[in-house]
């Protein structure tokens, strides 16, 4: 009986062992056929998107771009940025965050020209380059940083494009607050766009760097901005992270994103990569991505616990610090 038990168990093990095989398989297969959609516009104005089923193309609009740089950002942090005069500032002059007018928003279509989209800046936008930015990938079995190039060009996984309907925590807040003031500030109902992303996807970038499934030390992945960037947490860096289910599963289409509408990102929408989350909100996604690192913790970044929490309507700011809402 013990013989057979034990045998059992083995060959219990190996079928679980040679499952979870055949399916890294089928995913790295899926990953090496996938078309390559780096973005390019074709001559016809439109986009090849990416899809496993049906090929399909997306029409671009015409861009919106600013030439000048607005009078409001002329002695502020980000006096280096060219940005739509109609876009509605929420917050002052600085930081930059913004929606466009409603009328503005819906005569430009489907597709959402980046310089009116949706817009949130805790702080001054950092200037970083295509040719010298890396992304540090650390707690994994090979870590490594990622130029620019290195994602763009495919090495590291298929360049997908992905048409994406993103809003802000915030849409329509100003109702809200108009029921129960909270302590987000008035958006309207414009902080929501429709781009086609381009990048690689994370599940890629994972395999890539040695992890294939979640285990106890590989529970969450966890992303940063750049050090030093805001003034409250431990690094003053924007941070959050995502169930390692989530990252791994290739039909959620989780991106490390370097274009947008066919372009290079803008600086407001974090040029030169970003993380990109279908179905979640802006505020879990993070812009000016420098590091990424796997770990058997969720992150414990200052903005992970403290933004865009949604918590019961008897729960104000100061009973959620009173009573440890937030964490």
């Amino acid at each position: 009986l013990w013989f057979r038990s034990r045998t059992n168990s083995a060959l219990a093990c190996h079928a679980q062992l040679s499952i979870t095989a055949c399916l890294r398989t089928v995913a790295m297969a899926t990953s090496l056929c996938e078309s390559m959609r780096d973005g390019t516009i074709l001559p016809d104005g439109t986009i090849s998107v990416s899809g496993l089923v049906d090929e399909a193309c997306v029409a671009m609009p015409p861009r919106q771009d600013a030439e000048d740089v607005d009078a409001r950002d002329a002695d502020t942090p980000d006096k280096w940025i060219k940005r739509h005069k109609d876009m509605v500032r929420l917050t002052g002059r600085h930081p930059f965050n913004s929606e466009p007018p409603l009328r503005t928003l819906q005569e430009a279509g489907w597709v959402t020209p980046p310089s009116i989209h949706v817009v949130r800046n805790h702080g001054a936008v950092p200037q970083l380059s295509w040719e010298n930015h890396r992304l540090k990938i650390t707690g994994v079995p090979r870590p490594c940083e990622l130029s620019m190039d290195d994602l763009a060009s495919g090495r590291v996984g298929a360049v997908v494009s992905i048409p994406v309907t993103f809003i802000c925590a915030g849409n329509r807040r100003k109702e809200q607050n108009m029921t129960k003031k909270t302590i987000g500030f008035n958006w309207g109902c414009a902080a929501v766009g429709n781009s086609v992303w381009t990048g690689v996807r994370l599940c890629d970038v994972l395999a890539y760097v040695g992890v294939e499934r979640q285990s106890r030390e590989h529970r969450f992945v966890c992303f940063e901005g750049p050090e030093g960037e805001l003034p409250q947490g431990e690094t003053g860096s924007y941070g959050t992270s995502i169930d390692m289910g989530w990252a791994l599963d290739r039909e959620r289409d989780v991106l490390l994103a370097f274009k947008q509408n066919g372009e290079a990102l803008t600086p407001d929408h974090g040029a030169p990569l970003r993380t990109l989350l279908p179905g979640c909100i802006g505020g879990r996604m993070i812009k000016w991505l420098c590091r990424m690192w796997v770990s058997a913790e969720p992150s414990k970044n200052h903005y992970h616990f403290f933004d865009n929490r949604v918590l019961p309507p008897h729960v104000d700011a100061q009973l959620a610090q009173d009573e440890g809402w937030w964490f």
